[in-house]
């Protein structure tokens, strides 16, 4: 038979378990989550993937304006930066949440395949930026028979 001091004590300790876990999580910003350093440029979500003919990226940035985006390719590497400000009217006395980064953001992306750097498009629709990497073939540098030695 269970004891009800024991089983009274288990769902006290784990309210007070609860209960600190929630204070952790609003007093502090501990977590990888939401851990915000000042110094150091934020990383937007984004999506690359492969279609036949190409490499699409695809990064949110919603409240970005378009003229403060960077987007540029050298060698194998993507680079898309830029800056989000806060523009709100309200003046901040005490924040409740905080999860929306603002400043500036750089992301780096390495492009494992060719690509047609002549033929980069880039677009800016309703907060994603969408740039599509046109893939070329890459072509051997010269052709040669290798003899099969029986």
């Amino acid at each position: 038979m269970i004891s009800n001091s024991n089983n009274t004590y288990y769902k006290t300790d784990t309210k007070q378990n609860k209960i600190e876990q929630i204070l952790n999580e609003f007093f502090s910003f501990t977590t990888k989550e939401h851990s915000f350093d000042a110094s150091s440029p934020w990383k937007p979500p984004t999506d690359i993937y492969e279609t036949p003919d190409e490499i699409i990226v695809k990064m949110a940035i919603p409240g970005t304006k378009p003229q403060n985006v960077q987007v540029s390719f050298s060698k194998d590497t993507l680079t898309i930066s830029g800056y989000r400000t806060d523009n709100s009217p309200h003046k901040k006395i005490c924040f409740y949440q905080v999860e929306i980064r603002y400043g500036y953001f750089e992301r780096n992306f390495y492009i494992p395949k060719p690509v047609d750097t002549n033929n980069i498009k880039a677009s800016y629709t309703d907060g994603f930026l969408h740039i599509v990497l046109p893939k070329i073939q890459q072509k051997s540098s010269e052709e040669f028979t290798i003899k099969i030695n029986f």
